[in-house]
């Protein structure tokens, strides 16, 4: 008897069940960091709480949406990501789990969520092509899952992998000015002085390149990696391309590059 009305409870707090689907939970890993209560979703990545605090959610980013009469323009897809969260979100009490740093530089909440009906937001949000992997600097849990959710949706061009133009391959032209995926062959990797440089091309004054600087190296080295390890490795790097001797992205830490490969 005790069963059945834990079930018939369940239905009647979280909804009705999507049978043969599996819940994909938040990695036992984390740590519990409280609960959110849902006033709106901002944007795709962003939620408010009926007390007025914001939350990022972690390890992801959705396309930018931006208002009427802002300098930016919204990235296509960017209402659609937004829409999405809100209809999962809205009104819920979430339970939040953290990994690395907390608050953002404008004292947002940076965490993790579990939805009521036991599935990790971030997960789901990635497997439908709503937001793709892009962790801050500090954050290294959970991450091959998330990733092998992105590879669903970008085989299946789900959501934004149907309508924007992220990846890039570092021997073509890389745009700057852009959020970028780049993947290539790392022809060489170098430290000068307390940087670190992998080089895509021949010529390093203007092919693509990624660049660590020392407090990032701090935190590769902190996970025990070395970079330097990585010449003739396939990797991708994700992150803003800005222009800087050729194409260039400068890394925050070790989880915003990935090796595709392994000697």
């Amino acid at each position: 008897m005790v069963k059945y009305f834990r079930f018939f409870f369940l239905l009647f707090v979280t909804g009705p069940l999507s049978f043969g689907v599996t819940a994909t939970p938040v990695p036992l890993s984390m740590e519990r960091c409280g609960r959110f209560v849902v006033e709106r979703a901002v944007t795709g990545d962003t939620l408010l709480s009926t007390d007025g605090k914001t939350l990022a959610l972690a390890a992801v980013k959705a396309p930018e949406l931006w208002r009427p009469g802002d300098a930016y323009r919204s990235w296509p897809h960017a209402e659609r990501s937004r829409s999405e969260l809100a209809a999962v979100t809205d009104g819920r009490s979430l339970e939040l789990f953290c990994d690395g740093e907390k608050r953002t530089f404008d004292n947002q909440l940076i965490a993790h969520v579990l939805l009521p009906n036991g599935h990790w937001l971030q997960h789901q949000l990635v497997e439908k092509g709503m937001v793709f992997v892009f962790p801050r600097a500090t954050q290294a849990l959970g991450l091959n899952a998330l990733y092998a959710a992105e590879l669903v949706a970008r085989s299946g061009r789900d959501g934004l992998w149907n309508e924007l133009d992220l990846l890039a391959e570092a021997g073509e032209q890389v745009q700057t000015g852009r959020f970028k995926i780049v993947t290539g062959e790392v022809v060489a990797a170098a430290r000068v002085g307390n940087r670190l440089f992998l080089n895509f091309g021949e010529n390093w004054r203007t092919d693509f390149t990624v660049e660590i600087p020392s407090h990032a190296l701090r935190r590769f080295k902190q996970q025990g990696i070395d970079p330097l390890d990585w010449q003739t490795f396939r990797v991708e790097a994700r992150g803003w391309v800005t222009w800087k001797g050729g194409p260039h992205i400068l890394l925050e830490g070790p989880s915003q590059i990935r090796t595709l490969n392994i000697r």
